[in-house]
């Protein structure tokens, strides 16, 4: 029987770059270690895996960041609309203001600018799609007034 969540998961092309990208959210690191073989080839289905994971915390929940050093995979996260893409969701007091410093960062979006949304939970509050380093989604959505 599921009991809860433990935690989300993307895998990234270079860890430091995204490391420093999630810990510029607010995220902080937890743990840092690099793993091969053994349980880690039994568990992923794949021979001479040899990886780096990064696990990060904050706000109640967790990330983790995978880099598969062998065997290197894909270098750019799938396209929005593929089925296995991702994105991570994270909240913000005041949207303007965090989209101001994530450009700074140089940070890309996938809109010019928040739009409001029509419908669902989140009806009323504004977001926007950014992207991580690797291309994987992060939506920011406005907290509710």
């Amino acid at each position: 029987m599921i009991t809860g969540l433990h935690h989300f998961a993307l895998t990234v092309a270079d860890m430091e770059r995204s490391k420093s990208f999630y810990a510029g959210l607010g995220l902080d690191v937890v743990a840092d270690r690099e793993v091969s073989g053994g349980y880690v080839e039994e568990i992923t289905g794949i021979k001479g895996a040899e990886v780096r994971v990064v696990l990060l915390s904050g706000f109640g929940h967790a990330l983790e960041l995978i880099e598969y050093r062998r065997p290197r995979g894909e270098r750019r996260a799938r396209p929005f609309q593929d089925a296995g893409s991702a994105h991570v969701c994270v909240l913000t007091e005041n949207l303007d203001v965090a989209v101001e410093q994530l450009h700074e960062r140089g940070v890309q979006f996938r809109s010019s600018e928040p739009v409001s949304v029509a419908s669902g939970p989140n009806r009323g509050r504004r977001a926007i799609y950014a992207e991580d380093p690797d291309g994987n989604a992060v939506e920011l959505v406005e907290s509710a007034s």
